[in-house]
């Protein structure tokens, strides 16, 4: 299916598209494949893609709904190890897409060799000491990162957006990403599976915490959210008042991100179940975003051969998919073991007293195992968000050249 979808997108993306329209009631005419030239005389909108049209109807627009469709399934239907396992089998071929985009690329290679050597090596040994030592602590910078990571993968998509269609202005980035910090710390802090998460955690590292001051921090995040908006708004005014563009396609991936993240959020209690949703549009994407910045790297003939040039470009996705699957059942056949062994039996994630301050039950052991599987599958992730945060910038001239 996945390999239908990149190499015969037109049924796929036809359906998408005019799903999409629906939803967000935008005009036909703006999901066209004509290239837009910046310089041209400006309009109100100009649209811009990450690939084209057809696909980017069907993996940064349309994915987000079959993820959530597929989250509702799996809790309905599948039980718990399978859960586990499709969050593992999603995340770890993503991993994979990095690798193959810095390690086996000698231009990036030889350009960030130093960070890409101690950096993994001090985050392995700082995780497997906080495993041992300070799991709660782990656990606690863990998500911190992944949640950072999650908000920046979504900013640079709609960066490059901004980027392909030549639109906004030069401090666009700092508003939009102001924007993504607001929106997703409200669900962090107001979605129950999330609130309930940060409570317990507080409250088992005997920090101070009254009803009175959550009640105010929830308040305040509102505030926020309530004074942005409006601030928001009138940046995109002031873009137009100033013979800027809007990229309306980038507003509907932010849309759609944001739907996903938040109906998740409130309709799911797992983190488990939420993070198959998340991760089969975060890890999806970045796999697409991967390939097809390789394949045009790999069009335009100018970069040195490696590892890289072998899983991409014409005729070649089969190898790149199979990579990552053989990858991800190494990886897989390397931890086939019980999550408990991991933790050398210090490691326990099940002794979260009850909060009777906030109205919650202590944790049972599936709860606790959830929080465990779910950290061991983010730790594993680090050295990725270390290395996406200083492969990706699209302000840098040679990114740009594979946008």
């Amino acid at each position: 299916m996945f390999y239908l979808v990149l190499e015969q997108p037109e049924r796929v993306g036809a359906l998408f598209s005019a799903v999409v329209r629906l939803i967000f009631c935008v005009s036909p005419t703006l999901f066209t494949s004509k290239t837009v030239n910046p310089k041209s005389k400006s309009s109100m909108f100009k649209t811009g893609y990450i690939i084209n049209p057809k696909l980017d109807m069907v993996w940064f627009l349309g994915l987000p709904f079959v993820a959530v469709l597929a989250a509702l399934g799996a809790q309905a239907w599948l039980p718990f190890v399978a859960v586990a396992s499709i969050n593992l089998w999603i995340t770890i071929p993503h991993h994979y897409a990095t690798w193959v985009r810095t390690y086996g690329m000698p231009e990036d290679w030889s350009r960030f060799k130093e960070r890409l050597i101690l950096g993994p090596i001090i985050i392995v040994a700082l995780a497997a000491a906080g495993m041992v030592w300070a799991p709660i602590t782990l656990l606690l910078i863990v998500m911190a990162w992944d949640h950072q990571h999650s908000i920046m993968q979504q900013h640079g998509f709609s960066r490059i957006y901004d980027f392909k269609a030549g639109t906004g202005m030069s401090n666009t980035g700092k508003f939009d990403l102001t924007l993504h910090w607001i929106l997703y710390s409200f669900m962090f802090l107001n979605a129950p599976m999330f609130r309930n998460l940060w409570i317990r955690e507080l409250y088992k590292l005997e920090i101070p915490l009254s009803v009175q001051f959550v009640d105010i921090l929830l308040l305040s995040s509102r505030v926020v959210l309530a004074v942005f908006i409006p601030i928001y708004i009138w940046h995109l005014w002031k873009t137009l008042r100033n013979g800027e563009s809007l990229n309306p396609i980038k507003y509907a991936f932010i849309g759609a991100s944001y739907f996903l993240w938040y109906f998740a959020a409130w309709h799911t209690n797992s983190i488990l179940l939420f993070a198959i949703a998340h991760r089969l549009m975060h890890g999806l994407q970045y796999i697409v975003m991967v390939y097809f910045f390789l394949q045009r790297k790999s069009d335009q003939g100018i970069s040195q051969p490696g590892l890289w040039s072998r899983v991409s470009g014409q005729g070649r996705l089969k190898w790149f998919l199979i990579g990552g699957g053989a990858y991800a059942l190494v990886v897989q056949l390397l931890i086939n073991r019980p999550l408990d062994e991991f933790g050398f039996g210090v490691v326990n994630f099940i002794s979260y007293q009850a909060v009777p301050e906030f109205g919650l039950a202590g944790m049972d052991y599936i709860g606790g195992y959830e929080l465990f599987a779910q950290t061991m599958i983010s730790a594993y992730a680090l050295v990725h968000y270390y290395v996406d945060s200083f492969i990706w910038k699209v302000r840098d001239a040679k990114v740009q050249v594979g946008l």
